[in-house]
């Protein structure tokens, strides 16, 4: 049965950047590669074009779902995003899920084989947030990652969460985060980034796990098969609720965040 529907919007941070956007679009061309017959196109929150409303007015009404390319429930999810749906429908962020969990422990593991040996503790690295609330999600990967790595190995593994963002509500800096896991006598600390691509937050990332001492150092989450298939959840997600609240002709993006109307997006 085909969807009602039937187009895919996925919206990104725009990034000056070249090696960001190759691996956005080489996340959505897994995307394609996994669902050929949806139709799949590109929008960005800032500096880049198309932007989701340009996207969306070009569908001329056909029925779309923009699913968000962010970790988290901040300022693009939360007010640009509501302002740009026009009748399309707005997926939920992509963290938390099973899939994201999947994908940093995949990273991990690569990261691991690169160096030889397997890590006796994880800082998980998000680039941060000044909103109250807005680490929220890098904390509950990092509990869940946790909890991943304690089923797969019968072994607690500590994973802690940390921000490169100066002035982050209520986090502690990658340095402290280390520095606290070496004191609890953890020797091979990888780094692990919250990020959804390459660019200067990884640099800087890369350069302070360093400084630290971190022995291992995970590549961001990139262009993977379970990030591909955790955009396609997050699509038929939404998709399987707008179909029992009115099909096609709904236009009430429901968000269950905060703070956040449920007719954000209603024109």
């Amino acid at each position: 049965m085909a969807s009602l529907f039937p187009v895919l919007i996925a919206a990104a941070h725009g990034s000056r950047e070249a090696r960001a956007q190759t691996e956005t679009y080489e996340l959505l061309a897994h995307v394609r590669a996994l669902r050929p017959a949806l139709r799949v196109e590109t929008a960005f929150f800032d500096i880049h074009r198309p932007t989701v409303d340009e996207v969306v007015a070009a569908l001329h009404g056909v029925p779309a779902i923009v699913v968000p390319l962010l970790l988290g429930t901040g300022f693009h999810f939360s007010v640009d995003l509501p302002a740009l749906l026009g009748p399309a429908r707005a997926a939920q962020p992509l963290a938390p899920h099973p899939l994201l969990i999947e994908a940093l422990a995949h990273r991990l593991r690569e990261a691991e084989s690169r160096a030889g040996f397997p890590a006796d503790a994880v800082v998980l690295a998000a680039a941060g947030s000044r909103r109250p609330g807005g680490n929220d999600s890098c904390r509950t990967a990092a509990r869940d990652l946790g909890a991943a790595l304690r089923g797969r190995r019968g072994a607690p593994v500590p994973v802690r969460p940390a921000v490169l963002c100066d002035g982050a509500a209520d986090s502690l800096s990658l340095a402290r985060t280390v520095a606290d896991l070496r004191a609890d006598g953890r020797t091979r600390i990888a780094v692990v980034p919250y990020l959804m691509a390459s660019g200067r937050f990884s640099d800087r990332l890369g350069v302070e796990a360093g400084r630290a001492g971190c022995v291992i150092t995970a590549r961001p989450l990139g262009a993977q098969d379970a990030m591909a298939r955790l955009v396609l959840a997050r699509y038929d997600a939404c998709a399987g609720l707008a179909g029992t609240e009115g099909g096609a002709g709904a236009r009430v993006a429901r968000w269950d965040v905060s703070g956040v109307s449920d007719t954000a997006g209603r024109r």
